[in-house]
């Protein structure tokens, strides 16, 4: 029954939050594409030139950048100190995701470090705490349970800390360096800007929701293992 109730209280809160947020992937998709502003910022530099140079403006060159054209994805890989730059030649936005991950590049090594590994370690536990359910094997399912909520917490916490902190200062730096290459007029850097921030506006709040739907997912898929076995 305990399960049932996690299971429903689980999806509930998805559902509200998901109301309460105004979360629409549509949107952010829509204002991520912008015609005219694609074609402006079709004039900038490559994204690795990108990256360059905000890795000098930052004082952090040691950054290894690495292309890579079969992922969408762009991301900073603390262990090997490295910025993965993934296919985004057709949007705007791309000038604010490559100074994202050159921030993160200079952030906290120690919590960007604590963050790799402890969400490696997250997931492991969470893997064997499932198997070991299937094979019947735990003796208190709901102990085992809220010591993953605790450890969900924390790695909630930290994740968008990091997240948090590069989002918001992208954006400003993005413009320090439209304005310093000088490519663009004030109008347009504006117009980029103003595009920036609708993204950050509905993009934020939904890098939350959506880390939270990770965890809550997770939590109610252990439920219906525990309730079938």
């Amino acid at each position: 029954m305990e399960n049932i109730i996690i299971i429903i209280i689980n999806l509930i809160a998805i559902i509200l939050l998901k109301i309460i947020l105004e979360i629409n992937i549509k949107e952010i998709k829509k204002i991520g594409m912008d015609e005219n502003l694609n074609k402006i910022v079709e004039k900038y530099p490559k994204n690795e030139e990108i990256c360059k140079y905000i890795l000098k403006k930052i004082k952090n060159e040691k950054v290894k950048i690495e292309k890579n054209e079969e992922s969408e994805n762009t991301m900073y890989l603390v262990l090997t100190d490295k910025i993965i730059i993934g296919n985004t030649k057709g949007s705007y936005t791309r000038i604010q995701t490559m100074v994202h991950e050159c921030l993160h590049s200079i952030q906290a090594k120690k919590t960007l470090m604590f963050n790799f590994i402890y969400s490696n370690i997250y997931m492991i536990f969470y893997l064997i705490i499932v198997v070991m359910t299937i094979a019947k094997i735990i003796p208190n399912k709901m102990l085992l349970l809220n010591i993953f909520l605790i450890m969900s917490l924390i790695y909630y916490m930290i994740r968008i800390y990091l997240e948090d902190e590069a989002m918001y200062k992208a954006k400003n730096l993005a413009k320090e360096y439209m304005e310093e290459i000088e490519i663009s007029d004030k109008e347009e850097i504006t117009l980029i800007v103003n595009g920036f921030e609708r993204l950050n506006k509905v993009g934020i709040k939904s890098v939350h929701f959506s880390t939270f739907i990770g965890i809550s997912l997770k939590v109610i898929i252990f439920s219906i293992v525990a309730l079938i076995f």
